[in-house]
């Protein structure tokens, strides 16, 4: 099964994330990786774009491709595999809400909002991993590593939680999760 990963400028949940996607990878799953402009600044504050660089150079039968939203014309050119069905589930973790905003309301200008847009006109399974979909305080993790705790407000979770209103869309509170929906969406150990 070819999968592909979406990864948005958000640090939270970010390392986690790349955990997820390496164990994929060390299970042999065929996964892309697809980068917005800010998801591809701040996975290398994290130590995280480097990883997944090192992962692919090592991985190259696995992790295949490694697309970013800068490297892309206008029209998203790349983004016409989803709805030709040359994936079985689309990735998006971590998901900011500022993408989550604008996929609840089927605005598509960046690379994340594009593939997200044309999986669902494909029909394809769609997994994501929005940081603001917990209400309240919260504890995140920055760069160098502490602990900090913010408050996610009422009107980003809604927004978060509006996306379940889309066909085929999963929404879970942590990368880790998304291993069972694709299991049995496979019926494969992992």
């Amino acid at each position: 099964m070819r999968l592909a990963w979406g990864i948005t400028g958000a640090g939270h949940y970010i390392r986690d994330s790349y955990e997820v996607l390496k164990q994929l990878v060390e299970k042999k799953w065929k996964i892309d990786i697809f980068f917005s402009e800010a998801g591809k600044t701040v996975a290398k504050m994290y130590g995280v774009l480097k990883k997944i660089q090192d992962l692919h150079e090592k991985n190259k039968e696995h992790l295949n491709s490694i697309f970013y939203d800068s490297g892309q014309s206008p029209g998203y050119v790349v983004s016409a595999r989803f709805n030709l069905n040359k994936y079985r589930a689309l990735i998006i973790s971590p998901v900011t809400s500022n993408s989550v905003a604008k996929m609840s309301i089927g605005i598509a200008d960046t690379l994340i909002t594009n593939i997200f847009s044309q999986m669902i006109k494909g029909s394809g399974k769609i997994l994501l991993v929005p940081c603001d979909i917990v209400c309240g305080e919260i504890e995140t993790e920055i760069p160098n590593g502490e602990k900090i705790m913010i408050h996610i407000d009422e009107f980003n979770c809604q927004n978060a939680l509006n996306l379940k209103k889309f066909p085929n869309v999963s929404l879970f509170k942590h990368p880790k999760e998304i291993i069972q929906d694709l299991i049995e969406l496979e019926n494969v150990d992992i």
